[in-house]
């Protein structure tokens, strides 16, 4: 007999101590809950602020212009407030020669106490026929103020254009807004007035497709951005907590669908929500909805952190949830992104190890997935001692294409939290270097780490310029608290856990 109760005891002191045992969680306090849903939502924010001003950059490019990041790069300086409308275009000779090419404009009247001109050259639906191909280089903007050269380190490129290294840009437009635009600093440094007259010279050289190039200008304010938003990374997961609010923990991916079309606006269908939006709008439901040529992209793991945050502790059920909501769009690897982001966030309550956080996650999506054999080969290179950026030039390397599939991101993110272990700084100015699509992955990395820690642990200066403030394109849903907003997600949240209980109660279909 009591050799027998040594054994029992030994056994529970293992189980209590030992490194990696299974052992009940604490029962999660709402404080606890607030904190870390929170933290979610903040890093997520963070981590979007911190990679859009550098969305689509190679990471050579990346680590050249910024060799140590260790704060914001420009999000927070000036939000755009209206733009000018086309004021001049040019038709480039369909002949694939270079041509001498001039812009003249006058800067037109606009509130000069509130915001300043920043020129932009580009492409817009509102005068271009899609798909363009086209080349600029050479290009040099001449008036009065200053004389200023067209490159990468004065000009911006955004949308479906990129700077190459022989110092030429890109046009390579499907079917979005593409435009070099002139950088804030030097805009605001150029103060130009109306009246003004503008005259920009380049070498312009047709590819393919439309041949019209535009001129245009943007207003920005001359008061700092406050808070965050919109953007396609957060606002999704608005879509999902107002239907889960709206219809109760069971539903299904045709409600999830029906509130995308009830309350999202027009989205380019270049993106697989856009797509996805007028397939429902044309009457496919999903599941079909998201099956589609581009239905493997990234926009599913961008946006699953929200299932994560109603089922704590719960990574089961949290992918469930994903898949619903992932099918409405994506497919196949599109989906199993975002029961994987979802799976980490719902562990996260319960785990502090990013390792371990990622290896629960993995069990929620097909073992012979090529997601899940992403996921593993950066296990597999990250356990074998290599250095991270020897790790991401080999990820970017064998995926070069960011976003469509998804399978580049996918290696970024499980990299970064690895070799981040933790550390939320560390993680997000990682993910930030890594290049591919900057404001996604940084988002879905901050999103998790602040999760683990909690807001209470992220450092202020990274929250102090968001604050409270997040903004969405959720048409009816517009402008939230971070606060409120964590508060919403906690209370349904324990709506979910009540009704599933320890299973999953789901009767609705799919």
């Amino acid at each position: 007999m009591r050799h027998r109760f040594t054994q029992a005891v030994w056994l529970l002191l293992a189980l209590i101590f030992l490194p990696g045992a299974v052992h009940a969680a604490a029962p999660l306090s709402d404080e606890a809950y607030f904190d870390k849903v929170r933290g979610a939502w903040l890093g997520k924010c963070i981590g979007g602020a911190l990679g859009m001003p550098i969305e689509g950059w190679p990471y050579t490019r990346i680590e050249s212009t910024y060799p140590k990041i260790t704060g914001y790069l420009g999000y927070f300086e000036n939000g755009q407030v209206g733009w000018s409308g086309q004021l001049q275009s040019l038709e480039v000779p369909k002949d694939g020669e270079w041509h001498a090419m001039e812009f003249r404009v006058t800067v037109p009247a606009h509130d000069t106490a509130t915001a300043y001109a920043a020129p932009i050259i580009g492409l817009s639906p509102e005068f271009t026929n899609y798909p363009v191909g086209l080349a600029v280089r050479n290009l040099r903007m001449e008036q009065p103020k200053a004389d200023i050269p067209g490159d990468g380190e004065r000009w911006m490129a955004s949308g479906g254009v990129a700077w190459q290294q022989d110092g030429s840009a890109q046009y390579a437009c499907p079917a979005d807004r593409a435009w070099l635009r002139l950088r804030q600093a030097e805009a605001r440094g150029l103060n130009l007035t109306p009246g003004d007259t503008v005259v920009i010279t380049l070498d312009a050289r047709w590819a393919a497709n439309d041949n019209h190039l535009g001129f245009a200008f943007d207003w920005l304010s001359r008061e700092p951005r406050k808070g965050f938003g919109p953007d396609d990374d957060t606002s999704y997961q608005i879509v999902g907590l107002n239907t889960l609010e709206k219809y109760g923990p069971d539903i299904s991916c045709r409600q999830l669908g029906k509130e995308w079309c009830d309350h999202l606006p027009a989205i380019d269908k270049v993106l697989a929500e856009g797509l996805a939006l007028e397939r429902m709008r044309a009457g496919i439901e999903p599941p079909e909805s998201g099956r589609h040529p581009i239905g493997e992209a990234i926009g599913g793991q961008m946006k699953g952190e929200i299932w994560g945050l109603i089922c704590p502790g719960n990574p089961t059920l949290a992918a469930e949830y994903a898949r619903r909501d992932g099918v409405v769009a994506h497919c196949d690897n599109g989906v199993y992104g975002e029961q994987f982001i979802a799976a980490m966030t719902s562990a996260a309550f319960e785990e502090k190890d990013v390792r371990r956080i990622v290896e629960t996650a993995l069990k929620q999506i097909p073992a012979d997935s090529k997601y899940a054999e992403t996921v593993r080969w950066v296990i597999e290179m990250h356990d074998a001692g290599r250095d991270w950026r020897e790790v991401r030039n080999t990820v970017v390397k064998k995926y070069p294409n960011a976003c469509n599939p998804v399978y580049a991101d996918t290696g970024i993110v499980t990299l970064v939290l690895l070799y981040g272990g933790g550390d939320f700084e560390k993680t997000i100015t990682m993910a930030a270097c890594c290049g591919s699509d900057t404001d996604c992955d940084t988002a879905s990395v901050g999103a998790l780490v602040g999760c683990i820690i909690g807001a209470n642990a992220i450092p202020a200066k990274w929250i102090e310029p968001i604050g409270d403030e997040f903004r969405c394109f959720v048409q009816g849903s517009e402008n939230w608290s971070i606060a409120e907003l964590s508060k919403r997600i906690c209370a349904i949240g324990r709506r979910v856990a009540k009704h599933h209980g320890t299973g999953m109660k789901f009767t609705a279909p799919i």
